[in-house]
Parts: structure tokens; C-alpha cells; sequence
């Protein structure tokens, strides 16, 4: 599959000047070293991939928008990250209708996703989303969780569009495995539009995230998909990006990044709901870019250890009296990240991330809530 059809190329001459330093040292230096050597056949040694929206849908129109390449430019200047071998395709051409470049967007992850390349999206409304659900479509633990400060459920007969995009993909994948909501606010949302949601649910408000960031840190451990919809953030942090009066300030949204990038699972990060008012707002532009950086930094540091393969591991076994087996809890010696092993009815081995405090509840004979909405699911699905 030759996936330059499916785009724009770069110009990375547009990108090298201006910058404060020598452009050699910078992340776009990178880039265009890996995108200028790549040739169709030799995916294996791409590890991430840009892939630009530069269309948001109003009233099932598809407008352009020149924020993707405003965010590029930025990013571009900022410093180099390790040995991450990057590739930037470039933008996605414009199909004849939105469901056209939803379509266009499910090949090219679904490819990506075949060829093991981590694509990092950049720009598009939020119904975006939808397109890359759909390249998980067979995954029968597909987890997709999203940042952002409303649940966008349908609320009647409504137009298609990024304020009620989470009601297609329900209805088109009913059994999804696991759905996030992170970052939202309460004062928003209705307590009943919760009960449009499928899948485990492990939701966190925007005060939970505030009171311990690292909450968000085993969600993303579990996530396929994450999506960032920059309504998320607050006003007055990001001028152009929403007009919510609270919200995630810069640094929180560039650790929750870290954390994503860090997360050997996931294999698509979106950065997207950006409004045109961002091509008016360098702020804006520019707090989009670092979180895209800070996304490369947690790639380039993520452990290559995993619980399966006990390496590095230690286990704890811990008796409940209400279960039969006792639990067991893989602590990663190198990074502190605790994992759960859940055996399912056909006795199938699962590891799914978790916290310390999973471990410490169930030492004080406590079935970690997490756990039992895991094993719940996972039976339902292998039944």
C-alpha cells in the first residue's frame, strides 16, 4: 500500500527558516532526514508517523484549516529528540465527502497500525476520531479514551459533527471494550448522558486529574486510541482554543502527553478540535507543538519490558477472601508501573495496567473496583 497517495507532501524548505539555532539540532531535522529517506517497502524502520488534518466539520461541511501547518512550523523548530525515527506524510487530500476522508484516515491507520508505525495526528475536528475507531474495528479489546471537557453524546436528531461524534462510534462499535473521558467538567455534562457510554469506564474529572495527575498515567497504559480535543484547555492558558473559563492548564496538558507517549500500547495519539481562531493565536499554535514534543519525549523513553514476560518484573500474589485465586500484581522494578493479571473464563492471561493503590486495596482484603469491571467485560466478550 503506497500511503503518499493519500497526501500532500511536506515542504520542509518552508519549515528551516526562522529557527534561533542551527536547524540540524531541530526535531524538523529529524523529521526530514527519516521522510526524505523513506521508500515504499521499508516501513520497518519507521517507528512514528505525522499524519496532518487539515479539515474541520461544521454542519457536515468540511472546512480547510490552516492550523496544522501553523502547529508543524512550531514544532519543526523545537529541539531534537533522541533516536526516534519519524516520518511526516504530510497532509490528507481532501475526499469528495466527509465520510470519504474518515475512510481515508481508517486505511492509513489501519495500515500504520499493521506495519507497528505509532501515528501521531495533527489537527482535525473531533469527528475525526471516529475514522480511526474504525481502523480498530475487529479489535475486540479496542480502548479509546479521549481528553476533553464535554461528552459529546447525541442529544436528538442532530447533524453529524465533532459535538456528537462518541454516539456514531458507539453505535457502530456497541461492544467497544473500554471507553475514558478525561478532563471533563461536570457542570457540563448531565449525569444521564453517562448511560450513553459503552464499554469499562474509568472516567476522571478535570479536579481528579488536578489533584493527581498520575491517575490519567495506567488509563493510557490501556488505551489503543487517545484523542485531545484542545477545548480541553482553559482560556486564558490557551487563548483561541476554547473559550471554557476552566480548564487544563499548558503544563498538565503536556504531561498527559508524556504519559500517552510513554504507553507501549497505544498506537494512535490525536491532537485535534482545534477552531480556526487558533491561526490567530501564536500562543495557541505553540502550546499544540510542545505537546506534540512532549508526546515524542514519553515515546522515546518507553519501557521495553513487559509483565508477561516477568523480566524486570517483581510479583505479588495477593489472597482475597472473596475470590477463589488469589490476585497477582507485576510491579515494573524500573519505572514503579503496576499491572493486574486477569485470567478469563477461558482461561486466557490478560494484563492490564493499574494503580499502586489496586495492589494496596486488595492487601487490605478489598476487590479493586477496576478489577471486577475488567473481568466483567472480559467474560462477556469471550462468552
Amino acid at each position: 500500500m503506497n500511503l503518499q497517495h493519500y497526501f500532500n507532501p511536506v515542504d520542509f524548505e518552508a519549515y528551516s527558516k526562522d529557527i534561533s539555532y542551527n536547524w540540524k539540532y531541530s526535531l524538523g531535522a529529524t523529521i526530514e532526514k527519516c521522510t526524505t529517506r523513506f521508500r515504499e517497502g521499508n516501513e520497518k524502520n519507521i517507528e512514528l508517523a505525522i499524519v496532518g488534518v487539515p479539515f474541520v466539520t461544521n454542519e457536515n461541511i468540511s472546512l480547510y484549516s490552516d492550523a496544522t501547518n501553523l502547529i508543524r512550523k512550531e514544532l519543526y523548530q523545537l529541539a531534537a529528540q533522541g533516536k526516534v525515527n519519524i516520518i511526516d506524510f504530510g497532509n490528507l487530500k481532501e475526499s469528495s465527502s466527509n465520510k470519504g476522508n474518515y475512510l481515508a484516515l481508517r486505511d492509513v491507520v489501519d495500515y500504520l497500525n499493521e506495519m507497528n508505525i505509532v501515528t501521531l495526528i495533527l489537527g482535525g475536528s473531533q469527528d475525526f476520531s471516529y475514522g480511526v475507531c474504525q481502523a480498530f474495528r475487529n479489535n475486540k479489546f479496542f480502548s479509546y479514551s479521549t481528553i476533553d471537557a464535554f461528552l459529546d453524546v447525541k442529544k436528538g436528531k442532530e447533524t453529524f459533527s465533532q459535538a456528537n461524534y462518541l454516539s456514531r462510534i458507539f453505535s457502530s462499535q456497541p461492544t467497544i471494550f473500554e471507553f475514558n473521558l478525561l478532563g471533563h467538567q461536570s457542570h457540563y455534562i448531565p449525569t444521564e448522558y453517562f448511560a450513553k457510554v459503552k464499554g469499562v469506564n474509568n472516567h476522571l474529572r478535570l479536579g481528579q486529574l488536578r489533584d493527581n495527575i498520575g491517575l490519567a498515567e495506567p488509563v493510557f497504559r490501556n488505551t489503543d486510541f487517545l484523542s485531545f480535543d484542545f477545548v480541553a484547555l482553559k482560556h486564558s492558558e490557551a487563548p483561541g482554543a476554547s473559550n471554557q473559563p476552566n480548564g487544563l492548564r499548558n503544563e498538565e496538558a503536556c504531561q498527559l502527553a508524556k504519559y500517552a507517549g510513554l504507553s507501549t500500547r497505544l498506537k494512535v495519539f490525536g491532537l485535534m478540535g482545534m477552531q480556526s481562531e487558533i491561526e490567530k493565536c501564536p500562543i495557541s499554535v505553540g502550546i499544540a507543538a510542545q505537546i506534540i514534543w512532549y508526546f515524542i519525549e514519553g515515546y522515546s523513553k518507553r519501557s521495553v519490558l513487559k509483565p508477561e514476560r516477568k523480566e524486570g518484573f517483581s510479583v505479588n500474589k495477593v489472597d482475597i477472601a472473596e475470590l477463589d485465586a488469589p490476585l497477582k500484581f507485576y510491579q515494573n522494578i524500573e519505572t514503579n508501573q503496576w499491572w493486574m493479571e486477569i485470567q478469563a473464563m477461558n482461561n486466557e492471561i490478560i494484563y492490564l495496567a493499574c494503580l499502586e493503590k489496586d495492589y494496596f486495596d486488595a492487601c487490605s482484603n478489598e476487590i479493586p473496583t477496576i478489577w471486577l469491571k475488567y473481568i466483567q467485560k472480559i467474560d462477556e466478550i469471550l462468552k
